[in-house]
């Protein structure tokens, strides 16, 4: 009697035999009838899947009589397992879990011959899937090979099984020699299969490759968008998410809400509010008012696009606000350094119901360390006192930092003290907090105890020990930090190279810190502007022009510190003719209403005695400052009246 696992397809009714294709790959078109019939063989597949498990669990023993008896007709009770007090009937979950799914299992132990039937192959389709279903990928690989070696044609119901175990198995050599024979096979243009394998490549991470093969599907849908869309997005390649998102608006594929939240988060990523407001309008026109995710991430885009009063209003008409709403509106708000409008948010969030988690803690907490609000701040310590979690290692190192830049170290330290587990956050903060407020002595003692427990100093440490011996013009202090940042980092990053040539000028070592500049494999403005104050610093007016005309020969535009740094130049050296090109370029650029500048052009004309130049910058100052003041006297004297 035949076994009903040689059936793959469930009784139903009698399909017409379908032509043998022809050797000519032929292009994809998915009329109707097409479609019907390939979701009619999708059902067929799953339900003979679900057969052949459901087929597995009741396989019968083995005979222990050697004469075969005589047929008789089924019972039903036949297969139930006698009741038993004692030991009770495994379930079918168990039995799954006792007898592991293999190919001998699905196959019956039969091995098919170059005569097969043809329902054999379509059992041995119903197999891989069932495998795949399953999670055994070593054994969907294992039966995948068996039926090539036997010149089985090769199915593209089985190819996205056999591309996930591929992917379960982390084979990407084995993937790509699929992929070969999915080419061979000319069934790249088919869209199941075609998204199988991109999804493969994404997993591997071969956005690259995964770009290759979705090239190849012939009509591809909103799935294979959004696994492509999806990939990119992975990888942080924003401005390729962008670009995918818009051939898909040019195929003519309305997005989904994943793809439409990829694009929304591209556009923050890269900070293009114009295309954040076009996924916004994208949004309303396809009716995802209702979903939260998509809205959020539309707070999110507009906070890092610097649109406080957009994101506001998309917080403001959200149908249903959620914990990651509440805490993404608090976030931005603190971003863009409106650290009062953030507490008021918490204030209101609570009001609202919604609990102080973990993220909203971080917010609220930077806020106040911004804000050196030690009450605010006291009363976050409370919370999380009350609730057990200051000991914990990412709110106890919030709280370090906090109390650091509110000035209380004592406070600061009790916390680190009290901490079940330290990271080199929670060092570097303790750390950061010494420096901030001048603490030398503390500071390189909490070196040495950093070194002692093993905790490596990255190169933010170096940075801050560097500040504090530039400021206190410790200059052997700043050589052994030096020496051993070279033992201990491989490359430094610029941050860590600028700070050196700032330290070493700041010590009256100005040869060193050119020397350093010149070593560098990469020099922003900031480099530039540091060696330039360093020869300001040292009163060397020839080398501070000669380094601003290699800026500008290097392509690198000067800004308000670079021009005054030049501008103190020109007053403690009294050098009226560079102070008049300095002048002459801020009227160009539009600069000249800077009022540090100003209050500078004043300085020096008063040095060089160009009493009605100096006249004439103050009378185009608006705000009024102490720095302003003090130049107002120097030109006026004791006629100035506030």
């Amino acid at each position: 009697m035949a076994s009903p696992l040689l059936h793959p397809y469930p009784p139903g009714p009698h399909l017409p035999r379908a032509k043998p294709a022809s050797h000519q790959p032929a292009r994809l078109k998915w009329t109707t009838c097409r479609r019907r019939r390939r979701r009619h063989h999708l059902r067929c597949v799953a339900a003979s899947a679900a057969t052949v498990q459901r087929e597995l669990l009741m396989l019968p023993g083995p005979r222990t009589d050697q004469s075969p008896s005589p047929a008789s007709p089924p019972n039903l009770l036949d297969r139930m397992p006698e009741r038993s007090t004692a030991i009770p009937a495994p379930s079918a979950g168990n039995l799954f879990d006792e007898e592991p799914l293999t190919i001998d299992r699905i196959t019956g132990g039969r091995r098919p011959h170059d005569g097969a039937p043809e329902g054999g192959e379509k059992s041995r389709s119903a197999a891989v899937v069932a495998l795949a279903h399953a999670g055994k990928h070593a054994e969907v690989v294992k039966l995948f090979c068996r039926m090539q070696g036997e010149g089985l044609p090769v199915s593209r119901f089985v190819l996205p099984s056999v591309f996930r175990a591929c992917v379960g198995l982390r084979d990407s050599r084995l993937l790509r020699a699929v992929h070969g024979l999915v080419i061979k096979c000319v069934l790249c243009q088919h869209v199941v299969v075609g998204t199988a394998l991109v999804n493969a490549y994404v997993d591997f991470g071969s956005v690259d490759d995964a770009r290759k093969a979705f090239d190849e599907i012939s009509e591809a849908n909103v799935v294979s968008w959004s696994v492509i869309i999806g990939g990119y997005a992975r990888s942080s390649r924003w401005g390729e998410v962008w670009e995918a998102f818009c051939a898909m608006q040019r195929s003519g594929v309305l997005p989904n809400v994943s793809v439409l939240v990829m694009a929304v988060q591209a556009s923050g990523a890269l900070g293009c509010l114009i295309r954040g407001k076009q996924t916004h309008t994208m949004a309303v026109v396809l009716g995802f008012e209702r979903n939260a995710t998509a809205w959020n991430c539309l707070i999110d885009m507009y906070g890092k696009c610097g649109d406080m009063n957009s994101c506001r209003r998309v917080f403001d008409t959200t149908i249903s606000r959620d914990q990651v709403s509440w805490n993404t509106i608090i976030s931005s708000y603190v971003r863009l350094g409106l650290y009062e409008e953030a507490l008021d948010m918490i204030v209101q969030m609570q009001e609202c119901g919604f609990t102080i988690d973990r993220f909203t803690l971080g917010s609220g907490v930077a806020a106040c360390a911004h804000l050196a609000d030690i009450d605010s701040g006291r009363a976050f310590h409370g919370y999380l006192i009350r609730r057990s979690l200051d000991t914990d290692v990412i709110r106890g190192s919030a709280l370090v930092d906090m109390y650091g830049k509110c000035g209380d170290m004592e406070l600061a330290r009790l916390v680190f003290d009290r901490m079940d587990e330290r990271n080199y956050v929670t060092w570097d903060s303790l750390l950061s907090g010494y420096v901030e407020n001048g603490l030398v002595d503390s500071a390189l003692d909490i070196f040495r105890q950093m070194e002692s427990a093993n905790i490596k100093p990255n190169q933010h440490t170096f940075v801050n020990l560097l500040r504090l011996c530039g400021d206190r013009r410790y200059k052997e202090y700043g050589r052994q930090i030096h020496c051993h940042a070279i033992k201990v980092i491989k490359q430094m990053n610029v941050v860590l190279e600028t700070e050196l040539i700032d330290m070493y000028a700041k010590c009256g070592c100005i040869e060193v810190s050119q020397l350093l500049f010149l070593r560098m494999n990469e020099r922003n403005l900031i480099s530039w502007n540091t060696l330039l104050s360093g020869y300001v610093g040292d009163g060397q007016p020839v080398a501070t022009i000669n380094i601003y005309r290699q800026m500008e020969l290097a392509c690198v535009s000067p800004d308000h510190y670079t021009l005054a740094g030049l501008l103190n130049l020109c007053r403690f050296q009294g050098l009226l003719h560079y102070g008049r090109q300095i002048h002459a370029r801020l009227i160009k650029t539009g600069s000249e209403m800077n009022v540090v500048l100003q209050t500078l052009l004043v300085h020096m004309y008063f040095k060089c005695r160009r009493w009605r130049d100096a006249h004439n910058v103050c009378t185009l100052i608006t705000e009024r400052n102490f720095h302003v003041y003090q130049a107002f006297f120097k030109v006026y004297g004791d006629e100035y009246l506030i």
